[in-house]
């Protein structure tokens, strides 16, 4: 018998509610990764040489900062990004 419980358990999915550039968003990953916040801001767009995404958030349960490719930040309730679309033109 386990302990553990299931991430995938029925009933049992947590959401976090956050803003994503002023628009409130339901995620249910727990952690969500610099391309998965760029998704959700400018879906269907991909960093390329010409175009670089800046993402900063805040926490309101904890420190604020930003994220690079490859990066990753763990979700709390209330938390807001902030995504910039840059042409290095």
């Amino acid at each position: 018998m386990s302990d553990m419980k299931s991430a995938e358990a029925p009933g049992h999915t947590k959401t976090y509610s956050i803003i994503v550039n002023g628009r409130p968003r339901e995620v249910s990953d727990h952690k969500l990764t610099y391309l998965q916040v760029v998704q959700l801001a400018y879906p269907g767009e991909v960093p390329t040489e010409t175009i670089v995404f800046t993402v900063t958030y805040s926490n309101p349960h904890g420190h604020d900062g930003s994220l690079t490719e490859g990066q990753f930040v763990v979700v709390k309730n209330g938390m807001i990004f902030n995504v910039r679309k840059t042409d290095r033109s």
